[in-house]
């Protein structure tokens, strides 16, 4: 089980109808797009607050989990700030650069708050869904939102290969680690081309596996 899993299962709210927090993500999303920036602010502390107080989350926990994905929207939000001038005229900080100034755009850095700041609260908002809804409350809410039975059927499958691939790609790392495969920096390189190999071929294994028992269980082509 996923450690986001556990906290699901132990969340104050998980015995909450999920139609009801699946309502309040809606919400959330909806004002996350719409609210100013320093009511976004607000936003974004209660949503955290919720989190961590409803989901039995400490605050360094929930924002190890928030690195990697703020990570990327830091780099998007340089990318759109940064911008090119002959001048220095517009720009809040500058550096000389050829012909002309490269710095950060006065006129694009409101934008960019803007844009950091939803992509938060849409971050936020997310982790308090998740950590407040197992699993098999998302798929009896994708249910009762009359989804096609495939596209469920394609989120639980996913679901299930995520923990195949983690299992077996961790008891592959360990026997390598074991044999010393990753000591030096040759090895390390060889050891995981290896290891994306044999993942690949445990993995369709286990898919075939996977098939044959459900063909033992007269499988109709619906799990529901």
């Amino acid at each position: 089980m996923l450690l986001i899993d556990k906290y699901a299962y132990r969340s104050r709210w998980v015995g909450v109808p999920p139609i009801y927090k699946g309502g309040l993500y809606l919400l959330s999303l909806l004002l996350a797009l719409t609210l100013p920036v320093v009511y976004q602010w607000g936003l974004w502390s209660l949503l955290t607050g919720l989190t961590c107080i409803g989901g039995r989350i400490p605050l360094r926990q929930y924002l190890r989990w928030l690195r990697l994905p703020v990570g990327f929207v830091l780099l998007s939000i340089m990318a759109m700030v940064l911008t090119y001038h002959p001048s220095p005229d517009g720009l809040i900080i500058s550096l000389p650069v050829a012909d002309g100034f490269v710095g950060v755009s006065r006129e694009l850095w409101g934008m960019a708050e803007q844009t950091l700041m939803r992509c938060l609260c849409s971050m936020a908002a997310t982790c308090c869904f998740v950590v407040s809804t197992p699993f098999n409350q998302c798929i009896r809410l994708l249910k009762a939102t009359r989804l096609p039975l495939v596209v469920i059927e394609q989120v639980l499958l996913t679901y299930r290969f995520i923990f195949i691939l983690i299992e077996e790609a961790h008891a592959i790392f360990t026997a390598q680690t074991l044999r010393f495969g990753y000591i030096r920096y040759r090895h390390w390189l060889k050891s995981l081309a290896l290891l994306a190999g044999m993942l690949l071929q445990r993995v369709l294994l286990r898919h075939q596996q996977m098939k044959a028992s459900l063909a033992v269980k007269l499988y109709q082509g619906e799990f529901f």
